[in-house]
């Protein structure tokens, strides 16, 4: 599956049940962890119990994966989150975790804007098969590992 054809979705457990537990939309940066730029009421602070809806664009099947974490990360001023997953993911990333440098650059030239920082840092963007973050940052591709 190409890793530019997967949509991802957080959806609270509360209301998944009865069908309308959308909250946000995220990108798989790793095939066991999701950021969300635009984290909803209760993610952060941990009182949202969410899992990840992952599908493709075809007719493959749908994963749906608790998630076991939650990492609040502030830069520039900005708060997004970045969830770990209960296991791994059989779709392909769709998006590359920047350099922290990086990162907080672009969002503070976004006015604190996650989502367009990470579309203007080049990071939501098909992530080759094979690829692996460096064990030390955690990084696809990471510039200080190569």
């Amino acid at each position: 599956m190409t890793a530019a054809h997967v949509a991802v979705s957080i959806e609270s457990e509360a209301t998944a049940r009865s069908g309308g537990g959308h909250v946000a939309a995220g990108w798989l940066v790793e095939p066991t962890r999701v950021v969300v730029p635009d984290p909803p009421p209760g993610l952060l602070d941990g009182s949202l119990d969410v899992s990840v809806v992952l599908a493709g664009a075809d007719e493959g099947p749908v994963e749906r994966i608790p998630s076991t974490g939650v990492n609040a990360l502030r830069l520039a001023g900005a708060e997004f989150a970045v969830l770990d997953l209960a296991s791994a993911s059989r779709h392909a990333p769709n998006a590359v975790m920047p350099e922290p440098v990086a990162l907080e650059a672009a969002i503070a030239a976004h006015g604190g804007d996650v989502r367009a920082a990470f579309e203007a840092a080049g990071s939501v963007v098909p992530v080759p098969p094979g690829s692996k973050a460096c064990a030390k940052h955690n990084i696809v591709n990471c510039a200080r590992c190569s």
